[in-house]
């Protein structure tokens, strides 16, 4: 094991189980923001969709991402502490920390919202830093500003996340990319983007470190 990997989580979808509230929140904005609302039928097709094309169809212009990303958080506040994160997530974290892999998160949801639930799951503690901010289609603008300002060797850096903006991102970096098939994005979608690694279980993350 090299001291000196790094592990960069994305948070929605990848440790906490947040996508049906997600698309709750989604369907409650979509009048207000005037774009598409979701049926039950199509949710399981959408996680076929890259980003980009997500957002086409639900026909969201790019101007209104960030108004409708401010208030889906907001909306999400009250909800935190009841949603869970992925089964056998804690424990695989806590067992990287124990090995004294550095962890991080870059998330664009809130911090108030993040910070809540890892406090709720007893996780603030395994966490280097996390970084707030919020760029739906700026991850890597992002990325490269946590690699520079933690100094992380992108040649030691890997970023975990369940969409297939993640692995743009990682990309685009060049860091290894792990995409997890338990959060948004299907295999199949995610496999077509070519990641470094495909973790089909939290356990699958330990294995690529080792």
């Amino acid at each position: 094991m090299k001291n000196n990997i790094h592990l960069i989580f994305d948070f929605d979808g990848t440790l906490v189980d947040s996508f049906r509230s997600a698309m709750d929140k989604l369907n409650l904005l979509a009048d207000e923001f005037n774009f598409r609302k979701i049926s039950d039928n199509e949710i399981d097709s959408l996680r076929d969709l890259t980003s980009r094309e997500l957002i086409k169809y639900l026909e969201i212009p790019i101007y209104k991402i960030p108004s409708v990303l401010r208030r889906a958080r907001k909306y999400m506040c009250s909800e935190m502490q009841a949603l869970l994160p992925f089964k056998n997530i804690p424990e695989i974290l806590h067992e990287l920390h124990d090995m004294k892999i550095p962890l991080g998160i870059l998330t664009s949801n809130s911090s108030e919202n993040v910070t809540e639930w890892l406090i709720c799951n007893k996780m603030q503690h395994l966490f280097n830093f996390i970084h707030i901010e919020s760029s739906y289609f700026g991850k890597k603008r992002i990325l490269r500003k946590i690699l520079k300002a933690y100094k992380i060797d992108k040649s030691q850096a890997f970023y975990i996340g369940d969409e297939t903006r993640d692995i743009e991102a990682a990309k685009e970096c060049d860091v290894y990319s792990i995409a997890v098939t338990w959060g948004f994005n299907s295999e199949k979608i995610l496999t077509r983007q070519q990641p470094h690694y495909i973790a089909r279980k939290p356990e699958d993350i330990l294995t690529i470190c080792k």
